[in-house]
């Protein structure tokens, strides 16, 4: 996810969702506006009356349905098909979008805004409004008697979708930033097998800098009793840290390898150690705060360098996951820097009173 690439402020949107920095939408509701700007550019190309308009115009469409359609295949359908248990629907759908993707690479390729392309542009809105219209009037329904937490894959969708759109629309960017590269690091043919090493021995590290991380929290949430929004977020970081666990097992898995028991157990050793001796002191609920601050941002560090290593590995479906745990951490350094002031305050506060 290309959004949170790069250290620092403003955080990219899907780890602004997850800092709780932006409320997150109804997944229902965000899908059906882009349902309805979409049609409504529909609306502007066909009103538009000269050429250079009407070829800019598409390229709003496709780029959006593109971004749009990735966001719902990667996140909401498999969501949907879980709790709502309605595979064909979203078999349906799946096939609804193979069709208007064939569409719309046609429109992409086309050389001129002709007949031809008037006729395409007519037939992508005929099976956008069939799509649209049995999505919102068939699987919407069932999402929402459903279980789907809305309101949690709302939030991805939309981190998902800022992202592929980035993906779509800064090709030149990124190419500038590659030559960039190039003229500071002479060109050298980068091994895979190298590549995939050094990927397997930093999944390893960070599944146990993760076990470190883990305890560390979990040995804190206990003590936090007057600082009830900081217990909140920990609380809701030990799930995220489960999670992170999980994935970097089935990446592991999936490459024939398993995490390291003796680095998991010296990092679990190091976290045990650091909590207990902050413990011993006054202000343990800062120095902690420090702590988890700092590994925050290492583990941002060490997942943004394994995305690197992934795609130079040819590990293209470890990407996605490692860059959830990359926004995770990120929105946990910027939760614990934007309360800083406030758990320091609340600090002198409660030993003001004694």
């Amino acid at each position: 996810m290309i959004a949170d690439r790069g250290m620092g402020e403003p955080i990219s949107l899907g780890a602004a969702l997850a800092a709780g920095k932006k409320v997150p939408p109804d997944v229902t509701d965000l899908l059906a506006e882009d349902h309805e700007t979409v049609l409504g550019w529909f609306d502007w190309y066909e009103a538009a009356d000269n050429r250079t308009l009407k070829k800019r115009i598409t390229q709003k469409i496709c780029t959006a349905l593109r971004a749009h359609m990735a966001a719902e295949e990667e996140i909401f359908y498999p969501e949907a098909s879980r709790t709502s248990r309605d595979e064909e629907l979203v078999q349906r759908a799946l096939q609804e979008h193979r069709a208007a993707q064939g569409l719309i690479d046609r429109l992409e390729k086309a050389r001129s805004v002709d007949a031809e392309h008037a006729d395409l542009m007519r037939e992508l809105r005929a099976e956008i409004e069939a799509h649209i219209d049995e999505e919102e009037n068939q699987l919407f329904p069932e999402v929402l008697q459903s279980e789907m937490d809305r309101y949690a894959v709302g939030a991805a969708v939309a981190a998902r979708r800022v992202d592929r759109m980035l993906e779509l629309v800064a090709p030149r960017s990124t190419k500038a930033k590659s030559e960039q590269n190039v003229r500071e690091y002479p060109v050298m043919q980068i091994s895979k097998d190298v590549a995939r090493h050094y990927f397997i021995m930093g999944l390893k590290n960070a599944h146990a800098t993760a076990k470190n991380g883990r305890k560390m929290v979990e040995l804190q949430i206990d003590r936090l009793e007057r600082y009830p929004r900081l217990k909140e977020k920990l609380e809701s970081h030990l799930r995220e840290k489960d999670e992170q666990l999980e994935r970097i097992e089935r990446i592991l898995e999936k490459q024939g390898e398993k995490p390291s028991a003796i680095k998991d157990a010296a990092m679990t050793l190091m976290a045990n150690l650091s909590s207990a001796t902050n413990a011993a002191t006054g202000d343990e609920v800062l120095k902690n705060s420090f702590a988890t601050l700092g590994l925050a941002k290492a583990e941002a560090a060490a997942f943004e360098t394994l995305i690197l290593f992934g795609q130079a590995a040819g590990a293209d479906d470890a990407l996605q996951p490692l860059q959830k745990c990359l926004s995770e951490e990120r929105a946990m350094a910027a939760f614990i820097e934007d309360n800083l002031r406030g758990t320091g305050m609340g600090f002198l506060q409660l030993e003001s009173q004694g």
